[in-house]
């Protein structure tokens, strides 16, 4: 059962157990076309309006081995940048950066308020985007609990700062939310959730 730490650090080996496990989560028949990049290259900027988020997840560590690219399929353009970190000897799938384009714009930055042990946070920024949003019955909840910033993989407690953001792009909007792997079968197994974050991107495209 693949729970997204390995025994190496070789993106030739780990590479393909996390394009087979988010395959298996989208139902997607055909590979998933992905790319390596090297921790040496830096983290990309996903748009000129977003500040650097890989920088923002590097917090100072320097236990970043590489980044897995994938070009997510489906009807808009998406992508998953699975970060890879090092344990000793082996390594484990830490931040899910994902993003999405989307087909309605916003004039301004949407942000959500930060989590809450009571009461469902809100969509903050864009006034009139913020308000659609909110508007949406449970959109905001869900959101909430897909942007999980703590995950206990084995012994390994991994944390991530919360990031979301709709920013305008290019006659339209990018939606970006980093997340945790999600820990399933008492920690022997563990999920992308690459299905859900299709799904949120096309709620929030409906309600913008």
């Amino acid at each position: 059962m693949n729970n997204l730490i390995y025994g190496n650090q070789d993106p030739g080996k780990i590479g393909p157990a996390v394009e087979e496990k988010l395959r298996k989560d989208l139902g997607a028949t055909d590979p998933i076309e992905y790319q390596v990049e090297d921790a040496g290259l830096g983290a990309t900027n996903l748009a000129s309006v977003l500040v650097d988020i890989g920088a923002v997840l590097g917090g100072g560590r320097t236990s970043l081995l590489f980044t897995l690219v994938f070009s997510l399929p489906g009807a808009r353009e998406a992508t998953l940048r699975a970060r890879v970190e090092r344990q000793g000897i082996g390594a484990y799938v830490g931040s899910l950066l994902y993003s999405a384009t989307l087909a309605r714009p916003v004039a301004g930055e949407v942000s959500i308020e930060g989590h809450k042990s009571f009461g469902t946070p809100r969509f903050l920024g864009d006034a009139t985007a913020a308000a659609r949003l909110n508007a949406a019955k449970d959109l905001a909840k869900r959101v909430d609990k897909f942007a999980r910033t703590e995950a206990e993989m084995g012994s390994i407690k991994v944390k991530a700062p919360r990031i979301f953001a709709i920013a305008p792009h290019e006659g339209g909007s990018l939606l970006v939310i980093n997340t945790l792997p999600r820990m399933t079968s008492m920690g022997l197994g563990a999920e992308v959730d690459a299905r859900e974050f299709v799904e949120i991107a096309a709620a929030i495209e409906a309600s913008l």
